[in-house]
């Protein structure tokens, strides 16, 4: 073992470390030593109260999530870990390349013992998140190794996700590395799908839902399709790729509509393809005062919890959408309602939807649930990780 700061663990604190979970809080720490380091951030040992050796990780002493245990701790050099992770991601056979298929996330945090790192594949342009302090650090490095395995043509910083204020890490313009264009067009689900790159939502494309795009869309064919919270038209052109009768997108982004249009362009002089640039709340209620129905509501909404002071916010959120989602739904269709928020539990989601079919008087029969896509691994010790859900519904 070799000689890094410790952080030694209350009496009774391990239990949950022992069981396989990878985070350690303030709450739960006894001491750091050296003694007098009450400003440490950096790679840590951990140890249990009675001396035990727990795991290494990234500390970080000034929130309240202090430890982030890593894979292992065998290595001498942080970047040698780093470089081993990284190639360990990239050769995971859920990570590969094919001729219909060129996005995919090849690192996803605590998934591949890289906490607080992302990298998102874009066919030869990647897209980066770094929202701890250790790998903010170790940025470079990080990039360095990208660049020398994958030589990538552009790389995109998301530099403006929320998450990286918990870790005292600032939130500032996003960087760029090699080509960054506006947007780029890449084959996904066997289609082709353009999406805003330079300044996308997130890394720029939600790459989390293709499983369960995959696996609904074939219950589309010849169905009318509400896709609400559309962005650039993912559920709408697994839709239509199996023979849905009409798509309609709604969403308040301008440049999401445009792509959209553009992705469903191919399809508009055979079916009606249809959108709305607007809030999906206004542009719903006015729908359901004019007896619009579909056969098939897609409900993929952006993280409306964003803390754990605004669950009850947020909950009402999830539960305005889902009832104007079922107003629009023709009896017998298929409700599609996901969630993005990892704050929002599998109970909360069902207890919403549930209230809601009684409200209604509405029978609901559940036929689907899904969660992240398996290039999205996550720790099994660790359901708050599960932050994807997807159901669909029979009403």
């Amino acid at each position: 073992m070799h000689s890094r700061p410790r952080v030694v663990l209350r009496k009774g604190e391990d239990r949950r470390v022992r069981s396989g979970h990878l985070w350690i809080f303030s709450n739960e720490v006894d001491r750091v030593e050296p003694s007098g380091s009450p400003e440490l951030s950096g790679i840590v040992d951990v140890y249990s109260g009675s001396g035990s050796y727990l795991g290494t990780g990234i500390h970080n002493a000034h929130t309240l999530l202090s430890v982030r245990l890593l894979k292992h701790g065998k290595f001498k050099d942080f970047r040698e870990y780093l470089e081993e992770q990284i190639m360990e991601s990239i050769s995971l056979p859920v990570r590969k390349k094919t001729e219909g298929n060129t996005g995919f996330r090849l690192v996803h945090s605590e998934g591949d013992g890289l906490p607080g790192l992302v990298v998102d594949v874009f066919s030869h342009w990647l897209s980066v998140q770094f929202t701890t302090k250790v790998m903010e650090e170790y940025k470079h490095v990080i990039l360095e190794i990208l660049d020398r395995l994958l030589a990538p043509k552009g790389v995109r910083i998301d530099n403006g996700v929320s998450i990286r204020l918990t870790e005292g890490l600032p939130l500032s313009p996003d960087e760029y590395r090699g080509e960054v264009p506006d947007s780029l067009q890449i084959p996904v689900g066997n289609m082709m799908m353009r999406f805003p790159y330079r300044s996308g939502q997130k890394t720029g494309l939600f790459l989390d839902q293709k499983d369960n795009v995959l696996a609904l869309s074939r219950f589309f064919a010849g169905q009318k399709v509400l896709d609400a919270f559309c962005y650039v038209g993912g559920w709408s052109a697994g839709a239509v790729r199996e023979g849905a009768a009409s798509v309609f997108g709604v969403d308040e982004s301008v440049t999401a509509i445009e792509c959209y249009e553009e992705n469903l362009s191919p399809f508009a002089r055979e079916i009606s393809v249809g959108t709305s640039r607007s809030d999906f709340f206004e542009w719903a209620s006015l729908a359901v005062r004019r007896g619009e129905q579909f056969d098939a509501v897609i409900l993929d909404p952006p993280a409306f919890i964003k803390s754990r002071k605004k669950k009850e916010e947020g909950l009402k959120g999830y539960y305005t959408a889902n009832e104007l989602a079922l107003a629009l739904l023709r009896p017998g269709g298929m409700l599609v309602s996901c969630s993005c928020s990892a704050l929002l539990e599998w109970d909360d989601l069902s207890g919403i939807l549930r209230s809601l079919l009684r409200k209604k008087r509405r029978q609901g029969r559940l036929v689907y649930q899904g969660r992240a896509s398996a290039d999205h691994p996550r720790v099994l010790a660790m359901p708050e990780l599960d932050y994807l859900k997807c159901v669909a519904l029979i009403v």
